[in-house]
């Protein structure tokens, strides 16, 4: 009798992969909204209530030697889209991706507009470090000191991390005439990966994402 309800279940099994095509379920438009709020609003320390959400199809990557390549076996990405209504030039202040099969979180941004101007102090900095304007002559490494420590600091607070912080890698500064910002990854001694944009010398996170989740943050590896 056991095996013959073993032999029904596994029957069972395979049709229902069977009619999925062995896809695996996705998470509801209502659950990536409530993941994506949540951390919206954890990242940015925020109360936001309304949001749009938006299920896109991306396809996979594969990143070897620092390069994206084509083998052929990657996998397409589905991923929500949650964001804050856009204005009437469709941009939108705050946004996440979360992940359609896990339902993480993995990704929020805020918009530049939101960066407030310089103080004067600030503004003495930024012109003490950028000088004429020109990048190939700008002073980066206060710009880049500052952002790895500020990132560090903020990631350990705002993640709770439970293990230490292995190092910095750096992935790209700009200056401009409204400040700069800094990108970089943040490596974490149990394997998590985060990468960070900071604007400068405001001290502002822009963008957090988890890399060890499955992202379709097509300028990242």
């Amino acid at each position: 009798m056991k095996r013959k309800v073993v032999i029904l279940c596994v029957f069972v099994v395979c049709i229902s992969l069977f009619l999925t095509g062995g896809k695996p379920k996705l998470i509801s438009e209502d659950e990536a909204k409530k993941a994506g709020l949540a951390f919206i609003n954890h990242v940015f320390d925020l109360n936001v209530t309304e949001v749009t959400v938006t299920k896109s199809v991306k396809a996979g990557a594969t990143y070897v030697d620092g390069e994206y390549k084509e083998t052929g076996n990657e996998q397409h990405i589905t991923f929500y889209a949650v964001a804050t209504p856009p204005d009437q030039y469709g941009l939108s202040d705050y946004m996440a991706f979360v992940n359609a099969e896990t339902g993480v979180a993995y990704f929020a941004e805020k918009s530049y507009s939101l960066v407030p101007k310089m103080t004067s102090e600030q503004y003495k900095k930024w012109k003490k470090a950028y000088g004429s304007g020109d990048a190939q002559t700008a002073d980066f490494g206060n710009l880049i000191n500052d952002c790895y420590v500020y990132g560090r600091e903020w990631i350990a607070e705002k993640f709770d991390l439970q293990a230490g912080i292995l190092g910095s890698v750096d992935s790209g500064s700009i200056f401009d005439d409204n400040g700069g910002s800094s990108n970089f990854y943040i490596v974490i001694r149990d394997g998590s990966i985060y990468h960070m944009t900071v604007a400068w010398p405001q001290m502002i996170v822009m963008e957090v994402t988890i890399l060890n989740q499955t992202r379709p943050t097509g300028d990242l590896p």
